[in-house]
């Protein structure tokens, strides 16, 4: 009996170190097979394992933005911290308001002591009417600015610029010479008007106002001031027509009242049928100042 416990001790002391060299052997072969593999294959190999994906930066941000604007979570309405490309600043100014093509500037006028006034022409039913300045204008806005080469209109934060609407109806400015009082031509004798044919030419306000167009007709020997106005497009057998005016006079006076504006000038026209039996209207014809006398009988 002892002697086997003595054959089994020595045999413990021999295995248990033969054991744990063995174990450092596998150890030491294993540590050895490691060290053979590349960084680069050991690269790959954990990105193939790897649960996670590298997404580049600008997916990333584009991927943000698409979540923020998804609506899961609540922004300001004017986040923009995340977009390279967003602008900085104030926000772009307002459209203009559409004029060319439904309003036609006939002429402009400026008068000492008051304030401008423009002749505008609606273009949808072709009536023409004096504004001045400040004046609302039916469906487009406030008239804010009156100039030489147009007019501003503006309707709340929009504005529009409206040019004159044809070159070829530019007036044509008074020379110094045509001041002169002796270039005046005598009057002639007066003219015979019939009264009734007169009155019946007269009675519509509506249909005056599409007889001819009326421009502005300035003095440039006297600071530009308003000296008349131009009368074109007349139409045969209008009132004008009737009353011998051609294309381009400029009516100064009626029966000595000056004509400041389109609306004095139909009013003063109106006046004639219950006015006395003579009529004069002072205009510039050609440069010359003549008077034109009637006789409404």
């Amino acid at each position: 009996m002892r002697h086997v416990t003595v054959r089994h001790a020595m045999l413990a002391f021999l295995l248990i170190p033969s054991c744990f060299f063995l174990a450092d052997l596998v150890n030491v072969y294993i540590s050895h097979r490691l060290l053979q593999i590349t960084p680069l294959e050991l690269s790959t190999n954990q990105a193939a394992a790897s649960p996670f994906v590298q997404v580049p930066s600008h997916d990333t941000t584009q991927m943000v933005k698409d979540i923020l604007s998804s609506g899961l979570f609540v922004v300001p309405a004017n986040f923009s911290a995340l977009d390279p490309e967003a602008e900085d600043g104030t926000p772009p100014p307002p459209p203009p308001i559409d004029l060319v093509g439904k309003l036609k500037l006939l002429g402009t006028a400026f008068r000492d002591g008051g304030r401008p006034s423009a002749v505008i022409e609606s273009l949808q039913d072709h009536k023409q009417a004096l504004y001045v300045l400040q004046d609302s204008i039916e469906g487009f806005g406030q008239l804010t600015a009156i100039t030489k080469e147009g007019v501003t209109i503006r309707q709340g934060n929009r504005q529009g610029f409206l040019p004159f609407g044809d070159e070829s109806m530019q007036l044509v400015p008074i020379t110094t010479a045509a001041q002169v009082p002796a270039s005046a031509k005598p009057a002639a004798p007066p003219s015979m008007i019939d009264r009734r044919q007169l009155n019946q030419n007269l009675a519509d306000v509506s249909k005056l106002m599409t007889e001819a167009r009326a421009m502005p007709y300035y003095d440039l020997a006297n600071n530009g001031k308003l000296e008349g106005w131009q009368l074109i497009d007349i139409k045969p057998k209008s009132v004008f027509d009737n009353l011998g005016i051609q294309q381009r006079d400029v009516l100064l006076r009626i029966n000595s009242t000056p004509v400041v504006d389109p609306g004095t000038m139909l009013r003063l026209l109106q006046e004639i049928q219950y006015s006395g039996k003579v009529v004069k209207i002072d205009l510039i014809r050609g440069g010359e100042r003549q008077t034109l006398a009637y006789e409404i009988r």
